[in-house]
C-alpha cells in the first residue's frame, strides 16, 4: 500500500518491513502529522498552530531533552500511528500523539483506537527499542511484545482513574466537530471509568494492539511465525477479549529524523 513497505498479515499477525524511506512514505507523514499529534478536529480546523509546519516545530519541542531511548518509543508510536492510519480503514485514532497539558512523555495509553465498524475500543501498546544484547531481530520483537503485553495487562487490571480521564479528554480533543462519534466514544470510556471507579478494572474485556518497534538491519528480518507465535500465546493466556499483534522493522531511526529535520528548513 506504501511504496518501500512490505507488510506481511496472518489472522491477527501483522510485520511491516520499511525497506525504503520513500517518497510515498514521506507524503504519508506531511498528510498525516496534524491529525496524528493534535487529533483529526483540530486538524482540520485551519488554523496556524494545527499546520504541518507548526506541528513539526512543536513535535522537535518535545523531543527537547529526551534520552535516545525516549526519542525510539517516540518515533516509534509515530510509526505505529502513521501505519495504522494507512493499513487499517477500520480504525480511527482518538488519541492525540501530543499530551495536552506538558512536553514530557505522554502518560496513559499509547494509542486509544475506534472501530467504526462495531464500535469497539481498542487499546495499542508500542514499545520500541534496538536489537537486544545476544539476540536476533525475531528474538527482540519478541521481547519488545512481551514488554508490551505485560505492561498493558497491569494497567489495565489497575483501578486507576487518570489512565481513563486522559483517554476521555483526548477523545474529547481529537473528536470535536463529530459529535455522534465523540458521544459514542465518550460513552464507552466512561462505562470503563465506573468499573475503575467501582474497584473493578479488568484487562478481559479490553481489545488490545501490541506492537514491537524495532531499529535493525532489515539483513536479519522479523518473520510473520514471531507474531502468529505471539499471538497464539496470547490467545491460550485469556488476559484480554481480542488482540492484534503488528511487529515494525526498520534500519535506523536516523532516517526518520534526518526527514523530519529537513521538512523544518
Amino acid at each position: 500500500m506504501i511504496d518501500g513497505i512490505i507488510h506481511q498479515v496472518s489472522n491477527e499477525s501483522n510485520v511491516f518491513h520499511i525497506n525504503t524511506f520513500s517518497i510515498e512514505l514521506e507524503d504519508k507523514i506531511r498528510g498525516l502529522l496534524s491529525s496524528i499529534c493534535h487529533g483529526i478536529s483540530d486538524a482540520e480546523s485551519g488554523r496556524i498552530a494545527y499546520n504541518y509546519k507548526s506541528t513539526l516545530k512543536e513535535l522537535f519541542e518535545r523531543f527537547k531533552g529526551k534520552t535516545n531511548m525516549q526519542k525510539k518509543g517516540m518515533v516509534g508510536e509515530l510509526l505505529a500511528h502513521v501505519l495504522i492510519f494507512a493499513y487499517f480503514d477500520n480504525f480511527d485514532t482518538v488519541s492525540p500523539y501530543f499530551n495536552t497539558e506538558e512536553r514530557n512523555v505522554k502518560k496513559g495509553f499509547d494509542l486509544v483506537l475506534y472501530n467504526v465498524t462495531n464500535s469497539e475500543i481498542w487499546i495499542t501498546e508500542v514499545k520500541s527499542g534496538h536489537l537486544h544484547k545476544d539476540k536476533n531481530s525475531n528474538e527482540t520483537s519478541k521481547d519488545l511484545l512481551g514488554t508490551a503485553k505485560r505492561d498493558l495487562n497491569s494497567r489495565l487490571n489497575e483501578n486507576n482513574q487518570a489512565l481513563w480521564i486522559n483517554a476521555i479528554t483526548g477523545a474529547k480533543k481529537s473528536l470535536d466537530e463529530y459529535n455522534d462519534k465523540k458521544k459514542l466514544v465518550k460513552n464507552i470510556l466512561e462505562d470503563i471509568q465506573d468499573t475503575v471507579v467501582t474497584n473493578n478494572a479488568t484487562s478481559l474485556d479490553k481489545n488490545v494492539i501490541l506492537v514491537s518497534n524495532l531499529f535493525n538491519n532489515l539483513n536479519d528480518k522479523v518473520n510473520i511465525n514471531t507474531a502468529e507465535k505471539f499471538s497464539l500465546s496470547v490467545e491460550t493466556e485469556q488476559i484480554f477479549n481480542k488482540h492484534i499483534i503488528i511487529c515494525i522493522q526498520k534500519a535506523t531511526l536516523r532516517k526518520i529524523l534526518s526527514f523530519l529535520e529537513g521538512e523544518l528548513i
